[in-house]
């Protein structure tokens, strides 16, 4: 299995050490760690040094900074239970069931998502499926968007992504991710506000929904 090369940035690792990390959010960082050996020893040099830190001012100064997670030693990443569908704790229990049995909703032709209801009202939670060499709708972002591969790939003109790399969208993005061949790309995608179609697609559907407004007053 590939280890991830693309990683949530030091700050999500530090806030979700130190406890200060939103659900959503959190959620996501921590199947990360389940699939990135190097970026859970980062998070447990954070969480001693918190805990020194809160104990003794003088312990923590002997504990030193959260490691570089680029420089940290590469372990072999864990193996996925039987029958667990390729995710991992704790997305799986937030799930409840197989990846097969979830209430999946089409989305565009070819990508289905399966909103995660316990997170509305507070940004998006979804898993994402999108079939092999299909293209995502060019969009930019109103937010912060993380999306984690669980399965497959995809990629953008900032790299590909693999299982278990973390790929990382605001504002100054503006792109169109597509799925590798191959193999269903599946998703974990956590936006802390709406994402905004641009180019034709969101040109066409934009006009779509001034007309459908026009038509309904």
């Amino acid at each position: 299995m590939t280890m991830p090369q693309h990683h949530p940035d030091d700050t999500l690792l530090i806030e979700y050490a130190n406890g200060s990390l939103d659900e959503a959010k959190a959620l996501l960082v921590a199947t990360h760690l389940a699939l990135c050996p190097p970026c859970r020893d980062a998070v447990a040099a954070g969480e001693a040094a918190a805990a020194a830190l809160a104990f003794d001012d003088d312990a923590a100064a002997d504990v030193g900074p959260v490691p570089d997670v680029a420089a940290l030693p590469v372990e072999s990443p864990p193996t996925v239970p039987k029958g667990a569908t390729g995710v991992p704790e704790p997305l799986r229990r937030y799930l409840g069931r197989p990846v097969p049995e979830l209430g999946w909703v089409p989305v565009l032709a070819g990508m289905k998502e399966y909103p995660l209801r316990e997170f509305e009202g507070r940004g998006s939670v979804r898993l994402l499926a999108i079939e092999p060499g299909r293209r995502m709708p060019r969009h930019t972002h109103e937010g912060l968007e993380l999306t984690l591969v669980l399965q497959g790939s995809f990629s953008d003109a900032s790299g590909a992504y693999v299982r278990g790399d973390v790929a990382t969208a605001d504002a100054s993005v503006d792109h169109q991710p597509q799925a590798g061949g191959g193999e269903l790309c599946l998703c974990l995608a956590v936006e802390d506000a709406p994402l905004r179609l641009t180019g034709l697609t969101g040109a066409v559907l934009n006009a779509a929904a001034a007309v459908r407004k026009l038509v309904s007053r």
